[in-house]
């Protein structure tokens, strides 16, 4: 069982993904807008979110590169756009006492709509969005071996379950926790966040450099 297991790669992908996930940060979000949902219907929005974050994830892994390619973009330039995006992100949750604008607005337009919001814009974009789908597209780049992508499918999977349960138990945590123990945690979160961005943005620098330039950062050093 060993063998199709990596531990190392585990660890830092579940942690980058939870930290990006965040699913304290959604709580809120998702109790104000299915405040008027009976305890049936709330759990079928958290199943439905749950589920959809799922796919699109495991959609990146597979078919994502090939989606870059046809577009003709290079592992490395997405890598540093990801990371640009995700430190944004990370500085966007340590810094701001209110939500970034972009998530109020689909806050605000999913209360609008009313319907199938646990997709829109529940799952996309407040839960996943564009860097989760770049930190899952870059570590699926640099999967080797079948051990690696169990691994990563692995870390997804409980990633998106543990979402799925936090949103489950969306009223029992928020009562429990508070709203300023959750800022605390969410600013923990955008520190993981940024660190993160900040060795993708180096590492696809590094790889750039080397793809047009070869042996420059060797010579270099």
């Amino acid at each position: 069982m060993a063998e199709l297991f990596d531990q190392t790669v585990f660890l830092k992908f579940l942690a980058a993904v939870l930290a990006i996930f965040n699913p304290l940060y959604n709580i809120p979000i998702f109790l104000s807008m299915t405040k008027n949902c009976t305890a049936a219907e709330r759990r079928h929005v958290a199943v439905v979110v749950m589920i959809s974050v799922t796919v699109i994830a495991l959609t990146a892994v597979v078919i994502g590169e090939e989606v870059l390619g046809v577009f003709g973009i290079d592992v490395p330039a997405f890598r540093i756009a990801g990371g640009i995006i995700i430190f944004g992100i990370g500085m966007s949750m340590l810094k701001a006492e209110d939500r970034p604008p972009g998530d109020q607005a689909a806050m605000d337009d999913g209360h609008e709509r009313k319907l199938n919001f646990a997709v829109v814009p529940l799952a996309i974009p407040l839960t996943i969005g564009p860097g989760t789908i770049a930190i899952t597209i870059v570590f699926s780049h640099q999967l080797s071996n079948g051990a690696e992508i169990v691994t990563l499918g692995s870390a997804i999977l409980i990633a998106c379950a543990i979402v799925g349960l936090g949103l489950l138990f969306a009223d029992q945590i928020s009562r429990l926790l508070g709203e300023t123990m959750i800022n605390v945690l969410t600013r923990i979160m955008a520190i993981l966040l940024v660190a993160v961005a900040v060795e993708m943005v180096l590492t696809g620098t590094f790889h750039a450099i080397d793809a047009h330039y070869p042996g420059l950062v060797k010579e270099g050093e």
